[in-house]
């Protein structure tokens, strides 16, 4: 069980600093204020619970800012203050824990999973063991007979020459390893692990580093109370996802013996909890001096080999962004890229990747989707071929790897902290990381304080539009529209071929649903799948959720039956998902009948998209747009079908179609501006 020791430091200057500190390994603290400046350390109590340290040490802080000199008499009371915070917090913690006891056991029938627990009835997976007197276990620390080997008392500590620190030191090494990560204390010891590293001090080495303000650590979850005229309320925090309230999981924790809590929602990424150090390390120095100094050009990890070219359009695009990564002046952190569906992007961050990796620094390209994860890294490591390139994602084997340019989802993004130069995001609109703040947080600590953020969007979300595309104007009609180019976005409108995106039809079909269950005759949905596969194309037929892939599956396998060992069915919990997936790239299927999973990063030539139930809230504007633009994407086959089934009249695939038909518009004035300059 680790304990965590609170003391206050008082400088030795005609104007002593005073201010307090939380420490896993006394020692440590000792040492090193004596090497640097001296002083005076009071020492007032000891936790095995981190999350109450650190409110312990903010509340003593807040009383200290109000007294100019510390004496015996103040420290008494401030141990006295600390004693009656941590009453208070375990009265409101036991509280809250009698509340939601409450309120499962209301929700559960009677009789159904309860035993008796401490006198009462409770739900059985919320059985504690009988807790202390107190929720919160604090023991003080007041005289030097009890306080050994502490030195509780005022006990000056006489300021000495620092000895150097050796270089490829335990310090050193596990600095370099936590570059630019932020990671809970069991995390730091699988990445040692990992990397075959042994430390035989781990917490007096990475105190060592917040000391020199090099690292910085915070509980998993913080505790606070806050306070009104009428009552009081224990709140509870996440630090590494910023979650809270029911979010954060009560429990009695067998690891600091007290009462503690877990996040919920980042627990796949291990449990952050109150007695769990959480570690975050800035990416040390430049980046212009990080690495590859003296590196040959012609082996440089910025070398871009890439045989394509670029339209004028695209290479507009392209050199405005890569003007951005390069651009130092500060205020300038965030660009936007928005192209439409099949306009080329990846190829688009290119220069912008070269840019970053230039510079010394590291680059991320985050996406909400491990398929495409999964597409992008050997795409990217292809074109730079000398730099080191991973794809980090929930089963990768290389999250734990250095690397130039790394290629995660936006999950796994949660376990860095100022380390790249350049962070690009993939489909800003998609789910899960459109309109959650987990996931912007991830985003926005993991760009270095050089850095640069690059949003890429075939359609982004209203927010960012407004944040970074600006000076839009109104046409005749009322409908906005867009600058091409400004100092945070560039506008793409064209495909890259120069042809211009499919339309979508829309056909209202009463009760569609009703009659593909029943087997009845749908013409609009069977005639255009028989006109697509006798034209030898392939066909995406959406559906909105995983019940009606099974259901329009069997009805299209009824109806077309010379196609039906050619058609299959999958979903997100498919166990089959890739195997599928490979097939109708490889063309041993010709319909696939999906949910919104392949709605982005799936390009299969030759193809035509039927979506059934558009009317569906899953199906918005955004989603409808990236569907349409799975057709036409080849400049052998730019056309294709684009057909929304909808049982009523619906407000997205109106929207959809009226974007597309902008974005052609707008494509086609760029033309013919182009042949007339």
């Amino acid at each position: 069980m680790r304990e965590y020791l609170l003391y206050i430091k008082c400088g030795t200057g005609a104007v002593p600093s005073v201010q307090t500190y939380v420490t896993p390994s006394f020692s440590v603290d000792r040492a090193f204020w004596q090497e640097r400046e001296g002083g005076v350390l009071h020492v007032i109590g000891k936790t095995s619970s981190l999350a109450l340290a650190f409110f312990l040490r903010e509340k003593i802080n807040e009383r200290l800012r109000k007294r100019a000199r510390v004496t015996d008499t103040l420290v008494a009371e401030l141990r006295g203050l600390a004693a009656a915070k941590v009453r208070e917090a375990s009265a409101l913690y036991g509280r809250e824990v009698a509340r939601r006891r409450a309120e499962l056991y209301r929700a559960v029938p009677s009789g159904q999973g309860l035993d008796r627990v401490d006198g009462g009835e409770h739900p059985a997976h919320l059985r504690q063991p009988v807790p202390h007197k107190e929720w919160f276990a604090w023991e003080e620390i007041a005289c030097k007979e009890t306080a050994a080997p502490y030195l509780s008392r005022m006990d000056a500590l006489q300021a000495i020459p620092a000895p150097s620190t050796p270089e490829g030191g335990p310090d050193s090494t596990v600095r370099e390893l936590l570059d630019g990560r932020a990671l809970l204390w069991e995390e730091i010891g699988t990445l040692l692990q990992k990397r075959g590293v042994e430390v035989d001090d781990l917490a007096a080495v990475l105190h060592r580093q917040v000391l020199t303000g090099k690292a910085q650590w915070l509980p998993g979850v913080r505790i606070d109370v806050c306070s009104s005229w009428w009552q009081s309320r224990l709140v509870l925090t996440c630090e590494r996802c910023g979650s809270t309230g029911r979010t954060i999981e009560l429990t009695f924790c067998h690891s600091c013996g007290q009462g503690c809590a877990y996040c919920t929602v980042c627990l796949g990424m291990g449990r952050s909890k109150c007695c769990t150090p959480y570690i975050l390390l800035a990416a040390s120095g430049s980046p212009a001096v990080r690495r590859y100094k003296g590196t040959a050009p012609d082996t440089a990890p910025s070398r871009l080999e890439w045989t394509g070219s670029y339209s004028d359009d695209q290479a507009r695009a392209a050199e405005r962004a890569r003007r951005f990564v390069a651009n130092l002046r500060p205020g300038l952190s965030e660009f936007l890229i928005w192209a439409v569906c099949g306009a080329g992007k990846t190829e688009l961050l290119f220069p912008s990747v070269a840019e970053g990796l230039a510079a010394g620094g590291r680059v991320l390209i985050a996406t909400p989707r491990k398929d495409v994860v999964l597409e992008l890294a050997p795409r990217i490591q292809r074109v730079f071929p000398h730099a080191r390139v991973i794809a980090v994602h929930g089963a990768s084997a290389e999250k734990w790897e250095e690397s130039d340019i790394t290629i995660a989802t936006t999950h796994q993004v949660l376990r860095y902290y100022r380390r790249f130069l350049l962070v690009v995001l993939d489909e800003a609109d998609a789910f899960p990381y459109h309109n959650n703040p987990v996931l912007y947080r991830a985003l926005a600590r993991a760009v270095h304080q050089a850095g640069k953020l690059l949003y890429l969007s075939a359609t982004p979300p209203r927010y960012l539009q407004k944040r970074l595309v600006s000076n839009a104007r109104l046409t005749g009609r009322g409908a906005k529209t867009h600058p091409l180019f400004s100092a945070t976005h560039v506008l793409l409108p064209g495909r890259y071929h120069g042809f211009p995106l499919p339309v979508p039809e829309i056909r209202t079909v009463r009760s569609l649903h009703k009659r593909v269950r029943a087997n009845r005759a749908v013409r609009s949905l069977t005639e255009a799948v028989n006109r697509s596969l006798a034209s030898e194309r392939q066909v995406f037929v959406f559906v909105p959720r995983i019940d009606d892939v099974d259901v329009v599956l069997t009805y299209l396998q009824k109806w077309l039956p010379t196609h039906a060992e050619q058609m299959a069915g999958v979903h997100a919990a498919d166990a089959m998902r890739e195997e599928k997936v490979l097939g109708f790239r490889q063309k041993r299927y010709t319909l696939m009948v999906t949910t919104t999973i392949l709605e982005r990063g799936v390009t299969i030539p030759k193809s035509d998209v039927i979506v059934v139930g558009a009317e569906a809230p899953v199906f918005d504007e955004a989603s409808l747009v990236q569907i349409a633009g799975r057709v036409g994407r080849s400049f052998d086959d730019p056309a294709g079908t684009v057909l929304f089934l909808q049982a009523e009249r619906a407000q997205a695939p109106r929207l959809a179609v009226r974007q597309i038909t902008r974005m052609n518009q707008l494509a086609n004035r760029l033309a013919k501006g182009r042949e007339h300059s």
